[in-house]
C-alpha cells in the first residue's frame, strides 16, 4: 500500500513540475515576442523619420539650386574659392577687349523722318545752301562737336543698302554725323556693326560695318569676320584748300567674295573720280576685275582706265600674290612692262621692280592685314 502511494505521489509531482516548466517557458516566449514586436515597431518608426528627414534635405537642396539658377549666386561663391573664378573672368574680359566689333543695338522704334530729309530740312529752314561739294569739308568743321545716333544711323544706311539705293548710301556717308561716328574709330581696326549675330554676339549672317576713314562694308559675315559676298566702300573727303592733284578720288570700292576678312576669290575693284580734278589726256586705272588672294591681285586681271573726257581704254595683266608678271625686258629707267592694252598690243603700262609688290585693294582696313 505504501509503495503504491509513493508511486502515485511521485507521478503527481513530476506532472506538476512539468506543468510549471511549460508555463515558465510560455511566459518567457511571450515576453520575448512582445519585446521583438516593440523593437520592430521602433525601428520602423525610426526608418520613417530618417526617410522624412532625407526628403526634406533633398527639397532644400533643390530650392538652393533654383535660387542659384535665378541669379542668387552668393552661396556658391562662398563655397568655391575666388581664385578659380578670377582667371576665367580676366580671360573673358581680355577677349572682349580684343573683339573688334562694336555691336550696335537695333532701334526699338523706327524713325518716321529719314536723316537725309532731316538734313535737307535744316538747310531749307536756315535759308542757306551749301557752297562746298559733298567731298569737301566745311570751313572750321569740328566733328567732335557733332551729335551722333549710331543705332539710327546704322539702321537707315543698312536699309538703303539692302534696297540697292547706293545714291542714298553715298549721301548719308558724306553727312557730318556719319563722318563724326567714323572718326571716333580713328587709329583702330575696330568697327561699328549692325546686323545678324551668333550666340557669342559676333557678326554672323548679313550686316553693315562702319570703320574709320569713312569706310563701310555691307554683306555676309561668318564667325566675326567678312566672309562670303559683300561690298566695301571708302568715301573720300578733302579740305577746301586741297590741291587738285591730291584730291582726285571720290570713292574706292570692292565687290565680290571674301574670306578671312579680306577679298578672296572673284571680285571687282572700282574707283570713282572727281572729274574736274583730273589731268587732261591722262588715263587713270578705274576697274580691276579678276581673282584676288588676301586682298591682292592673283591671276589674270582685266583693267579699264578713265580719262577726264570720259573716254576709256581696256587692259590686261597677270599677277601672282600681288606682283605683276613682267611681259618683257626692263627699259632704261628700270621699269618693266606689266599691263598691255587689249586693242594695241604694243602699248604697255610700266612699273619699277621695287614698286611692284602688294598690288591689290589699297587702304582696306582689316585686322587680318
Amino acid at each position: 500500500m505504501k509503495d503504491n502511494n509513493k508511486a502515485r505521489l511521485l507521478t503527481v509531482g513530476i506532472a506538476v513540475v512539468l506543468i510549471l516548466i511549460v508555463c515558465g517557458i510560455s511566459v518567457v516566449i511571450y515576453a520575448l515576442n512582445k519585446r521583438n514586436s516593440q523593437d520592430t515597431s521602433t525601428m520602423l518608426q525610426e526608418d520613417i523619420m530618417e526617410y522624412a528627414n532625407n526628403s526634406q534635405e533633398q527639397s532644400v537642396t533643390a530650392q538652393d539650386i533654383e535660387k542659384k539658377d535665378s541669379g542668387s549666386e552668393a552661396a556658391g561663391k562662398e563655397e568655391e574659392p575666388e581664385k578659380q573664378e578670377e582667371p576665367e573672368k580676366q580671360e573673358k574680359e581680355e577677349v572682349e577687349q580684343e573683339e573688334p566689333a562694336v555691336v550696335v543695338k537695333e532701334q526699338e522704334e523706327p524713325q518716321e523722318q529719314s536723316i537725309i530729309e532731316e538734313e535737307a530740312g535744316k538747310q531749307d529752314s536756315g535759308g542757306e545752301q551749301k557752297t562746298t561739294a559733298k567731298w569737301q569739308k566745311e570751313a572750321g568743321e569740328n566733328l567732335a562737336a557733332v551729335e551722333i545716333d549710331l543705332s539710327r544711323q546704322m539702321s537707315e544706311m543698312k536699309g538703303y543698302w539692302e534696297a540697292g539705293n547706293m545714291e542714298a548710301v553715298e549721301d548719308l556717308a558724306y553727312l557730318p554725323r556719319y563722318r563724326a561716328a567714323s572718326e571716333k574709330l580713328s587709329g583702330t581696326t575696330k568697327y561699328y556693326y549692325y546686323g545678324d549675330t551668333d550666340g557669342s554676339k559676333r557678326p554672323n549672317g548679313m550686316g553693315l560695318a562702319m570703320y574709320t576713314d569713312n569706310q563701310y562694308y555691307y554683306g555676309e559675315w561668318k564667325n566675326g569676320v567678312r566672309s562670303g559676298n559683300g561690298m566695301w566702300i571708302k568715301f573720300y573727303v578733302y579740305d577746301q584748300n586741297a590741291k587738285a592733284k591730291d584730291s582726285i578720288y571720290l570713292q574706292h570700292s570692292y565687290s565680290g567674295t571674301w574670306a578671312n576678312d579680306l577679298p578672296n576669290g572673284d571680285g571687282a575693284e572700282h574707283y570713282d573720280f572727281i572729274d574736274e580734278n583730273l589731268e587732261a589726256n591722262v588715263g587713270y586705272n578705274r576697274n580691276f576685275i579678276g581673282n584676288f588672294k588676301n586682298g591682292l591681285y592673283h591671276g589674270e586681271i582685266y583693267i579699264t582706265n578713265y580719262y577726264s573726257d570720259h573716254n576709256t581704254k581696256e587692259w590686261s595683266g597677270t599677277a601672282k600674290d600681288g606682283v605683276w608678271q613682267a611681259m618683257g625686258e626692263k627699259d632704261s629707267k628700270g621699269q618693266y612692262p606689266v599691263i598691255v592694252e587689249l586693242t594695241d598690243l604694243d602699248n604697255y603700262q610700266w612699273m619699277a621692280e621695287k614698286a611692284n609688290k602688294n598690288q591689290g585693294v589699297d587702304g582696306l582696313i582689316s585686322a587680318a592685314k
